[in-house]
């Protein structure tokens, strides 16, 4: 009787670890976000090299841009040069949809129409951002580098 008991607590123990495995696995496991653009009105939507974006930090891409503050908003997506699923960023939720100077909004990688909106106040370089490095979805982020 000990020996069935003891036999059941070790495969009942395999089971639990090879689950756990999985679970710290998919947290462990980093993608590479190489090859992102900033795509938009601006580039005509195509993957420009003047715009792809570079890690900066651990996860954390960006590129900068001159933009003229006209009043008209600026639509753009950070997407890889196929628009990959996984790769295509566009806004996490309505509430993420429009973006200012200084504020950090959720992206989903999963988007086909998503457009993030950003209309500069003054005409400039922006930085635009995307961090993958947190939990939960990507932050984007723009701040004005020069005006």
């Amino acid at each position: 009787m000990k020996k069935i008991g003891f036999v059941s607590v070790a495969i009942f123990a395999s089971l639990l670890s090879g689950c756990a495995t999985n679970v710290i696995d998919s947290f462990i496991k980093e993608q590479n976000y190489d090859g992102l653009y900033l795509r938009g009105v601006f580039s005509w939507w195509e993957a420009d090299e003047k715009y792809k974006l570079v890690e900066r930090s651990d996860q954390v891409y960006s590129t900068t841009i001159e933009l003229i503050a006209d009043g008209q908003p600026y639509d753009f997506k950070i997407a890889d040069a196929t628009w990959s699923p996984g790769k295509n960023c566009g806004y996490a939720s309505e509430s993420d949809k429009v973006i200012v100077v200084g504020d950090s909004v959720r992206s989903s990688c999963e988007t086909t129409d998503e457009n993030f909106r950003f209309t500069p106040d003054e005409t400039g370089t922006f930085q635009f951002t995307i961090d993958f490095s947190g939990f939960g979805a990507p932050k984007v982020s723009i701040e004005i580098i020069t005006n």
